[in-house]
């Protein structure tokens, strides 16, 4: 789903403006960024927990030339889901069978 999808269903939810839940969306979007940047690690508590990981370097195959190419490390982003996110998520996978 756009973030403009998330933004119309908040805005009609609370019959605010969506100009107004774009910014507050944005912000909150910039600060997620901003503290994983700073500290490497952020905890929403019941939703999950974003943090930066090096990963290794390593080497890898070019499947057209099959020739061995070499990937430098670097750091990512991973997201472990929180307790409620999980349940809910099998929550609409077993109702949907």
């Amino acid at each position: 789903m756009p973030k403009k999808e998330v933004i119309q269903q908040i805005a009609a939810k609370l019959q605010l403006d969506q100009t107004l839940v774009r910014r507050v969306v944005q912000c909150c979007l910039d600060s997620i960024i901003d503290i994983v940047v700073s500290d490497g690690r952020l905890e929403l508590r019941n939703f999950g927990v974003f943090e930066v990981k090096q990963r290794a370097a390593r080497k890898a195959r070019n499947p057209r030339t099959n020739e061995e190419v070499f990937v430098p490390a670097k750091q990512v982003v991973t997201y472990q889901p929180g307790k409620n996110v999980v349940k809910r998520v099998q929550g609409s996978r077993s109702a949907a069978k």
